[in-house]
């Protein structure tokens, strides 16, 4: 019974993205884009500590925000952008700190 249910959830989330991608091709394409720049900015950060230039690492940082906040405000999820907004302000600050200090 556990393998008929897990079947009929991968049948929805399938059927889920080619709904979202016939209504909205451009926003599916910048979601997988920033997942992308996601997986980047953790594998550049992980292997890159304690030395990581983030100089380099924040601007993507903030383009990867900026999708996110388009996305988020497509969909209609308030919870995502707000979750992204404290993320670009915690990180704004991150960014100065790194220019100032």
């Amino acid at each position: 019974m556990a393998d008929n249910v897990m079947e009929i959830k991968w049948k929805q989330t399938v059927e889920f993205v080619k709904r979202d991608w016939h209504s909205h091709p451009v926003r599916l394409c910048l979601e997988i884009c920033n997942w992308l720049l996601n997986i980047v900015i953790a594998l550049s950060v992980s292997l890159t500590v304690p030395y990581t230039d983030w100089l380099v690492v924040y601007p993507i940082i903030f383009v990867a925000l900026t999708i996110s906040m388009f996305t988020s405000i497509s969909r209609g999820s308030f919870g995502l952008l707000m979750t992204t907004l404290t993320l670009f302000i915690i990180d704004g600050i991150g960014f100065y700190r790194v220019l100032v200090l």
